[in-house]
């Protein structure tokens, strides 16, 4: 039992996040992947504290490395916080926030859509570039994505596995669940935004800003990085899994 327990916290730690961020599932129902991600590093950590008491017989070790893991997490948030303070300052002084589409509009030529965190009140900012490239159906998609993000606080999630990168930045696994929560929440978020205008729509806005140039995908020039190369095939998988299997649930998306 004395080798059980680390064997399995270094199990948990090495190799579980590449093959679950890699699960099909997960690519399927990101909501629930966002849950088991939560359940997989409280779990683990919870094992780790554990495993360090039973080995020198004392809760002095577990204490002091919660203690590390508590500072990292605040180091974490607090440094986001002081950069998102700044951009909200920044935004306060260039953006001008239009009411019909309750967002922050930025004087910026590139097409560009993001969720700024701010507490229990994010911002939606988007760019001249994006609302003169996108039209009404993609600029809707396009805010829906957003809106989820700031609506079900995706930022907490993201910033708690940044957290767990840096409390162990000496296993290459932990950057990977943090980039895998990152990919989570943007397909929860396009999930969202296919829900509400359509997958169609939502491919054709990802693949507008992504190019900057009408046509998307059409447009020669256009080389995606891996993360939205990722979202664009997810969409497109699901846009061919509904024309293979025409059930009454898919119809309208």
């Amino acid at each position: 039992m004395s080798l059980l327990l680390p064997a399995l916290v270094g199990v948990l730690l090495t190799l579980v996040p590449r093959p679950l961020s890699r699960a099909r599932w997960a690519q399927r129902r990101p909501r629930e992947a966002a849950v088991v991600w939560v359940v997989y590093a409280l779990v683990t950590a919870y094992l780790l504290l554990l495993a360090l008491a039973l080995a020198v017989g004392s809760l002095w070790p577990a204490g002091l490395f919660l203690l590390w893991m508590l500072v990292r997490l605040t180091q974490t948030v607090r440094g986001l916080r002081r950069s998102q303070r700044r951009h909200q300052e920044a935004l306060a002084l260039v953006a001008d926030y239009d009411p019909l589409l309750r967002v922050h509009v930025l004087n910026d030529d590139r097409p560009l859509a993001y969720c700024l965190p701010n507490g229990a009140r994010p911002m939606v900012v988007v760019t001249r570039g994006a609302l003169e490239l996108a039209d009404s159906a993609e600029m809707r998609a396009i805010l829906a994505h957003e809106r989820c993000h700031a609506r079900n606080r995706h930022d907490l999630l993201v910033t708690g596995f940044l957290a767990w990168q840096r409390i162990f930045p000496f296993v290459p696994s932990c950057r990977a669940a943090a980039e895998a929560v990152g990919a989570v929440t943007e397909a929860w978020a396009d999930d969202q935004a296919a829900a509400e205008v359509s997958h169609a729509v939502t491919l054709r806005a990802i693949m507008r800003l992504g190019s900057g140039v009408p046509g998307g995908l059409d447009h020669l020039g256009w080389e995606p990085d891996p993360a939205t190369l990722s979202r664009v095939r997810r969409l497109m998988g699901q846009m061919a899994e509904g024309r293979l299997s025409p059930g009454p649930a898919l119809t309208g998306r």
